[in-house]
C-alpha cells in the first residue's frame, strides 16, 4: 500500500514536471533541467513498479519450490 501511494506521489510531481517542459518561456537551462528531474522520477516510479512485481512473482516461486530431500517421502 505505501507503495501506491509512493507511485502516485512520483506520477503526480512526473506529470507536473511536463507540465512545465510544455511552457513557452523555458530557457535552454531550465529546459535540461526539468528533463534531468523527469528521468529521475521516472527511474524511481521503474524501481518500485519492479519491486511490487517481484512481490507479486514471489509467492508462486515459493509454492513451486521442491521441499528439501528428506522431507520427500520418494
Amino acid at each position: 500500500m505505501e507503495s501506491a501511494i509512493k507511485l502516485e506521489d512520483l506520477r503526480s510531481a512526473l506529470s507536473c514536471v511536463y507540465e512545465k517542459l510544455g511552457a513557452e518561456s523555458l530557457t535552454e537551462p531550465d529546459c535540461l533541467e526539468l528533463v534531468a528531474r523527469a528521468e529521475v522520477i521516472q527511474d524511481r516510479i521503474d524501481t518500485i513498479q519492479y519491486a511490487i512485481s517481484d512481490e507479486e512473482i514471489a509467492p508462486t516461486r515459493t509454492a513451486t519450490t521442491l521441499p528439501p530431500a528428506s522431507d520427500r517421502l520418494f
